[in-house]
């Protein structure tokens, strides 16, 4: 019996140990419309209107806020390109201040928007795909890098929004083929904003991310 007893025992403490190996943690796949916490829908006041309008309002509203914050005014070239954007669009039958009151309020909202984070992603164990943007190398290796969403980010056009920008800290490096490899990336998620600095061409620039993933696996992206 007391044999029995001290197999039947550690039959068990085998179960014990044993059962978090077979409940492992499952990454929780995410896209990047996740790191966006939900909102209301922002209006569009001219999603009705040509393409050509609907530029020609957004650069006037970008331009008449420029010139409202003191950082353009009467003798800089685009002040003149307003004035013919406004004149041809009155032509055009629109009401062009009460249009440009209400792209300068979505401007605002889309601002606020983009600089949300989604605080229940913390602490979470996440995979992401998206492109690699390296900031640290080992060598030839690719130590800490800027995962974004698409190619170009933060070099060609301007940064993402801080909801679209991860900062990845890799356990072990990782050999990039190139500039903007796709990947899938594993590890723990933080959400907290922070700057990196990004070597350019023409200087370094400060990125600011809004999230951080401890990278435990990288690997090629791939649709499944």
């Amino acid at each position: 019996m007391p044999r029995l007893f001290h197999l039947i025992s550690s039959l068990c403490l085998l179960l014990v140990v044993a059962a978090p190996l077979s409940a492992a943690e499952t990454p929780k796949v995410l896209t990047w419309e996740g790191l966006i916490p939900q909102g209301p829908p922002v209006d569009n006041p001219y999603q009705y209107l040509p393409i050509d309008q609907q530029v020609e309002l957004e650069m006037l509203a970008t331009i008449r806020a420029q010139v409202a914050a003191g950082l353009m005014n009467e003798v800089h070239p685009m002040f003149e390109d307003a004035r013919e954007i406004e004149f041809k669009l009155r032509q055009e039958g629109i009401d062009v201040d009460r249009m440009v009151g209400l792209v300068q309020k979505m401007q605002s909202e889309v601002a606020a928007r983009n600089s949300e984070l989604a605080h229940d992603l913390d602490g979470q164990l996440v995979r992401l795909p998206g492109y690699v943007l390296p900031l640290e190398f080992e060598g030839t290796s690719v130590k800490e890098f800027l995962l974004v969403p698409y190619v170009g980010a933060c070099i060609h056009v301007p940064p993402p929004p801080i909801n679209q920008t991860v900062v990845v800290h890799l356990n072990q490096s990782y050999a990039a083929k190139e500039l903007y490899e796709p990947v899938w990336v594993t590890g723990r998620m933080t959400v907290k904003r922070s700057k990196r600095a990004l070597t350019l061409v023409d200087g370094d620039a400060d990125v600011e991310a809004g999230y951080t993933i401890q990278g435990t696996r990288v690997e090629p992206y791939t649709e499944k």
